[in-house]
């Protein structure tokens, strides 16, 4: 063995020295560490993305399911409008035709000054009290303007002779042409026409245009979307008026089956 040469002993003595120093103490750690524990750092965008992802396609389902939805509303006041607007076009057809035949009647009779009492003569000759003085030819102007369709007009005349006879003769019908006119003007006003048609009854009970009145106080009733009481006039009129020959009865069962 060469003089210089270190001993085994002292070799086994430097490495032992050495591995005891902390940079090769830690290396198994930190090896340990990195085979042991893996870190999820490179999974976290993936997760939230996927998250976000589906998030976003809830609210998107939720916000297709809200548009089904209002179309379907949409479709229904359209629907509901339509069928309104065509029963109001058939009523206004119907009172037209009432008044053209009204006008056949005048005009075949000879008597221009008897119109009024063409058109409601069961109504206006039931009543025994005379009409006061200028109360008919009153009455006269207004119901001539039905005819002509000057519907506006024939509001503000009927207002009128109301003012000037409130107890007169013919006041029950002033009260139900105004409930009729207000129906047909434009814009209707089912408000003023039901306000005509209960002042009528109220006012003047068993008055021969009371069935009218109430088939028509029952229509109305179904144009304000009051299905309840539109039911009770409409029922109320058969009651009393549909065993004989009444077309306000009549037309009241007809509404009734078509309608409820």
């Amino acid at each position: 063995m060469p003089k210089h040469a270190p001993s085994i002993a002292a070799l086994l003595s430097s490495a032992a020295f050495l591995f005891s120093l902390p940079v090769f103490s830690q290396v198994e750690v930190v090896d340990a560490s990195i085979s042991h524990k893996p870190m999820p750092v490179a999974a976290a965008p993936e997760q939230a993305q996927l998250g976000n992802a589906q998030s976003q396609g809830e609210l998107f389902y939720q916000l297709q399911l809200l548009q089904d939805e209002v179309r379907m509303l949409r479709g229904m006041v359209e629907e509901q409008a339509h069928q309104l607007e065509r029963f109001k076009q058939q009523s206004t057809e119907r009172y037209i035709d009432v008044d053209k035949r009204l006008g056949t009647l005048v005009a075949n009779s000879g008597a221009a000054n008897d119109s009024a009492g063409a058109s409601d003569s069961s109504a206006a000759m039931s009543i025994d009290k005379p009409s006061s003085e200028g109360e008919k030819d009153a009455y006269d102007a207004a119901y001539s303007l039905v005819p002509k369709r000057q519907y506006a007009q024939a509001i503000t005349a009927f207002h009128s002779f109301l003012l000037d006879f409130p107890d007169g003769k013919y006041a029950p019908n002033a009260y139900y042409w105004l409930g009729e006119l207000y129906l047909v003007v434009k814009p209707v006003d089912l408000e003023a026409s039901r306000q005509s048609f209960t002042q009528l009854l109220e006012l003047y009970p068993k008055h021969p245009k009371e069935s009218d009145a109430m088939y028509k106080l029952g229509t109305v009733y179904f144009l304000k979307d009051n299905k309840e009481k539109s039911r009770f006039w409409l029922e109320k009129v058969v009651a009393q008026y549909g065993k004989g020959v009444n077309s306000a009865a009549d037309k009241a069962r007809e509404f009734l089956r078509d309608r409820f």
